[in-house]
């Protein structure tokens, strides 16, 4: 058999090469996949927090300059609330007043309802004796006719079918006022419980001023970007400091996939472009609703993050261990 020239042999091991690396590449990646799940469709959460106040005012207590550490919960700025608190003083007073008055009004009408039931008692008594005093005039009036009773008899049993009458009259008359008076007290009441709720709305509203006058962190961090001193008026749109958490959390998309396992507690691996696409560590703490092709997950960063000028948004590659 002829040898074959060199430049043939050298093809071959080419060829051979090149085969081999993709079978290498291939068996890595099979087992690359079988052992992490990764993804770039990744962004950094919630991060960076403005703090703005909720009510327009003057700056009283300001304790803090820029790289000042802060605990969540922590009163962090103080407004001048000396009008919200007067005014929260004189809608309690309002209240109160109003409040006396309804029971007022309660007590008023308890009384009429129970004068009411009385005179209805009182109707039914009056109609019984009305019945029994016309009763006893048609016999007596019979009777005179016959010369059995006097007309001293007929005249008494007139009389007392008068006032029978009289007093059947009387107690409807009663029942028609008072009936007319619990009316126009119910509706008073009704007009009185409006403008109770009115003063209630506006205590309520003042009260929720008064307390967003002391402005608290949300979150353990360091101040930076602090614009605002003590005696400025600020309005309740201006950013007066950023807070720099000590968290950050990662959203995640994952491909579905049919071996896909990921659960909380999970390590991962996060590089996040802006910052230069160093290697920091995570760990699944939340499973977000699935979407139609994605399972998202948030991720909390566990290294220290206070010395990256992360921000919201910003891309992220993630790498979950199987």
């Amino acid at each position: 058999m002829p040898k074959r020239k060199f430049y043939q042999k050298k093809r071959f091991m080419i060829s051979l090469v090149i085969a081999g690396a993709l079978i290498f590449l291939g068996v890595f990646g099979a087992l690359y996949s079988s052992m992490y799940q990764t993804t770039s469709n990744a962004y950094i959460d919630e991060y960076l927090i403005k703090v703005t106040p909720k009510i327009s005012g003057k700056i009283i207590e300001l304790n803090l300059d820029n790289d000042s550490i802060v605990k969540k919960g922590e009163i962090i700025a103080e407004l001048d609330s000396s009008e919200l608190t007067g005014e929260v003083e004189e809608l309690e007073s309002k209240f109160y007043e109003m409040q006396k008055k309804l029971k007022s009004f309660d007590d008023e009408i308890n009384r009429m309802n129970s004068k009411i039931k009385q005179t209805k008692i009182d109707i039914e008594i009056a109609k019984i004796n009305l019945e029994n005093a016309n009763s006893d005039y048609i016999r007596y009036k019979n009777e005179f006719k016959d010369g059995t009773v006097t007309k001293k008899d007929l005249n008494n049993a007139i009389d007392n079918l008068e006032l029978a009458q009289e007093q059947y009259e009387t107690a409807q008359n009663n029942l028609k006022s008072t009936s007319e008076i619990l009316d126009e007290m119910i509706l008073e009441k009704s007009t009185q419980m409006d403008e109770a709720k009115e003063i209630l709305e506006d205590l309520e509203r003042a009260k929720f001023e008064l307390s967003s006058a002391t402005i608290i962190s949300l979150k353990n961090g360091k101040i930076f970007n602090l614009n605002a001193k003590v005696g400025d008026f600020v309005s309740n749109d201006k950013v007066l400091f950023e807070i720099l958490p000590d968290e950050c959390f990662i959203i995640a998309n994952f491909k579905k996939l049919p071996n896909a396992n990921i659960k909380v507690g999970q390590k991962a691996l996060v590089k996040i472009y802006s910052g230069g696409f160093k290697k920091l560590s995570g760990e699944v703490v939340e499973m977000l609703p699935e979407k139609q092709n994605y399972i998202p997950v948030k991720i909390k960063i566990i290294d220290c993050v206070d010395k990256y000028n992360f921000k919201k948004g910003a891309k992220a590659f993630v790498r979950l261990k199987r």
